[in-house]
């Protein structure tokens, strides 16, 4: 399949366009409707705004490490086990805070 994606940029929002071939049908069922333009000039654009690009970075970041620190896992629940495990409301509420300023500062709090 013969697609040019075209206008990527890392700042700001992004525009991609995909342009078809003339030997790549248009489809009707996704495509708006246009008078009078071969399927050859048909261009489907996406925008990418700034926090869905950090987002996909922060992802990719992620992707690359454990999601589970089985260490930890371990120990807490050896903890629960014995009763000595013990719940600090100070300190959920101080993460919960810190999550809420992560996101703010990108702009999704």
């Amino acid at each position: 399949m013969a697609n040019a994606i075209t206008g990527y940029s890392r700042s700001g929002t992004t525009s991609v366009g995909v342009g078809r071939t003339a030997s790549q049908p248009a489809r009707d069922s996704v495509l708006p409707t246009t008078t009078g333009v071969a399927p050859s000039q048909v261009t489907d654009e996406v925008r990418i705004t700034e926090v869905a690009s950090q987002l996909a970075d922060l992802g990719r970041k992620l992707s690359g490490s454990s999601p589970i620190d089985t260490t930890r896992v371990s120990r807490i629940s050896k903890s629960l086990a014995d009763g000595s495990y013990q719940i600090s409301a100070s300190r959920i509420a101080s993460g919960l805070l810190q999550s809420e300023q992560a996101l703010a500062q990108i702009g999704l709090g």
